[in-house]
């Protein structure tokens, strides 16, 4: 079905969703604020980088790992000769060869799924919808409905 990992993930940023409502902001903005977060969130759920498609925390992990590792070169060692080079010819350069994409990124839509995704955000919407209704909300439907 889908991995704790995202399900984490979405569950931390419809709580920082949720919480953006304690923010000094008029409501407009709090919505904006949290609705954001809970966006960011999900796009880092399904987020896969790579030519291996691997998520967001082991593509990091490899990064560093590369970056912080010795590198071995070879230099021109006495003794051995190079061939010798030929002259090309610059008529036409050829096409790049990819796969589709210019950016090895991809969305782990297979692995998520739209329900998890859509739980939290209706968990999100109705929990704003409650304190909408709690700040003055009622009034201002029972104005729409006479």
């Amino acid at each position: 079905m889908f991995k704790d990992r995202d399900l984490g993930i979405l569950g931390a940023g419809a709580l920082l969703a949720v919480i953006a409502l304690i923010l000094p902001y008029a409501f407009a903005w709090k919505i904006a604020i949290g609705m954001g977060v809970l966006i960011m969130f999900m796009v880092i759920a399904l987020l896969r980088l790579g030519p291996d498609r691997v998520p967001l925390e082991t593509w990091l992990r490899r990064r560093f790992k590369y970056w912080r590792s010795t590198r071995r070169y070879v230099y021109h060692r006495e003794g051995s000769e190079l061939p010798p080079v030929e002259p090309v010819s610059v008529d036409e350069p050829e096409p790049a060869k990819t796969s589709g994409s210019l950016l090895p990124v991809g969305l782990g839509w297979d692995e998520v799924g739209i329900y998890p995704l859509m739980t939290a955000f209706l968990a999100v919407v109705g929990v704003y919808f409650v304190v909408w209704i709690a700040n003055g909300g009622g009034e201002e439907l029972a104005r729409i409905f006479r």
